[in-house]
């Protein structure tokens, strides 16, 4: 479990990072900016909500939710993800993300990954190449989908939790040269 300190700890970190990047990127753009919320929700990722869902929040009260934006220039950089518990099962939850994330182009699923596209690592710099599927794992029940290209993505994982699911949505955009 993540403590207060380490959850406060992990923000600040994020923060001096974004920072970093803004103040390097304005030094050769003479302009850059920083977006941070600790109130995402499934809008900023770019998916509906899941009728009935509810954020989750840790036991020291944090939101389970994070929206970062650092750009400057010709670069940018996005990332949302928000935490959301549902009622329902796994299954009802993953059939209604797999259809939503489908206008997005061909879905990847990557709840096994036996087989299928992995990442290859450093040195693959085409961002338009489709996503694919790394070594995370899923745990027994779940799900683990995603979509886009690397640049532009969208992915959904979610876990039985009692006799419900918990699921989070994450949207990643890049902007600029390589």
């Amino acid at each position: 479990m993540i403590t207060a300190r380490q959850s406060r700890l992990r923000y600040a970190i994020v923060v001096c990072a974004a920072v970093v990047a803004a103040v390097f990127v304005a030094g050769s753009t003479h302009a850059a900016g920083l977006d941070l919320h600790a109130r995402a929700d499934a809008r900023d990722v770019g998916l509906p909500l899941y009728p009935g869902a509810v954020r989750k929040t840790g036991a020291d009260g944090d939101a389970g939710a994070v929206s970062l934006g650092v750009w400057g220039g010709s670069f940018g950089f996005r990332l949302a993800v928000v935490s959301y518990r549902s009622a329902d099962s796994a299954e009802k939850v993953a059939a209604f993300y797999r259809e939503a994330m489908g206008r997005y182009g061909p879905v990847l699923d990557c709840t096994d990954v036996r087989g299928k596209p992995r990442d290859e690592g450093p040195g693959q710099a085409d961002r338009d190449r489709p996503v694919t599927c790394d070594n995370e794992g899923v745990e027994a029940g779940g799900h683990l989908y995603k979509v886009g290209v690397r640049r532009a993505q969208r992915v959904f994982k979610v876990a039985p939790d009692g006799s419900g699911a918990s699921f989070t949505l994450v949207a990643i955009a890049l902007r600029g040269d390589e």
